[in-house]
């Protein structure tokens, strides 16, 4: 795999900066109307999939214990 670089100007005008920051603000807020509930789905199935293994296998614990 290679690396790839991605230059971006870092000294704006506080104009350009500001304008920036307001473009991210609602491309970020128009891509969760849109997504949010699909991208909420994918976190969550990711993380449950962290703890399961192939490897292992399930045991039912739902016997009665006598006491």
């Amino acid at each position: 795999m290679t690396m790839s670089v991605t230059r971006l100007t870092t000294y704006w005008s506080i104009d350009e900066a500001a304008t920036a920051i307001d473009f991210l603000d609602r491309l970020r807020d128009a891509l969760w109307e849109t997504y949010g509930e699909q991208i909420t789905e994918m976190h969550r199935e990711a993380y449950d999939n962290r703890f399961q293994d192939i490897n292992q296998c399930e045991l039912g614990f739902d016997d009665d214990i006598p006491f």
